[in-house]
């Protein structure tokens, strides 16, 4: 066994253990936010160009699943959403966020007539800001914020036009 087989599989395994603990997150969600297809489309395009400028080891079998794999968590980390114990991130750096770390929400409504959409800004104590874009009237969003946040977070209702 060669040490770049070795290298894959211990990736591929790493990657297979992410996509399962997002997908546990995934599955959690009660209201779910838009689909984030940025995190579809960037990586798709990064492989397209390895492949086109030759960078990639496609006959590598270890280096195929890989692939799959990667392709696997870009899809389940575009989604993100509230559930009943945390807030599910879209991203591969933190995925999910605890509602006690919350310290202010700003939750934008569109002008009237526009449809249910809506965009809540979450705020924790590290002054990290967290962006999600719900199908759902803001309404919707503020009810069960509420009944998740701690009573001391300040929501801050907001209507563009």
């Amino acid at each position: 066994m060669t040490v770049d087989s070795m290298f894959y599989i211990v990736i591929d395994v790493l990657l297979a253990a992410y996509a399962g603990y997002s997908w546990y997150w995934q599955a959690t969600l009660e209201l779910k936010a838009r689909y984030r297809w940025s995190a579809i489309v960037f990586p798709v395009l990064l492989i397209w160009i390895g492949y086109a400028w030759d960078y990639l080891d496609i006959g590598e079998p270890g280096f195929n699943v890989f692939l799959a794999l990667f392709i696997l968590t870009c899809l389940v980390d575009a989604v993100s959403g509230l559930g009943s114990k945390r807030v599910v991130l879209s991203g591969y750096f933190r995925r999910t966020l605890r509602y006690n770390e919350i310290i202010h929400v700003v939750l934008t409504a569109p002008p009237a007539g526009v449809g249910d959409i809506s965009l809540a800004a979450l705020e924790t104590a590290k002054h990290q800001i967290y962006y999600m874009r719900f199908d759902k009237q803001a309404s919707e969003v503020h009810e069960f914020l509420l009944r998740h946040l701690n009573s001391g977070v300040s929501i801050d209702l907001r209507q563009i036009g």
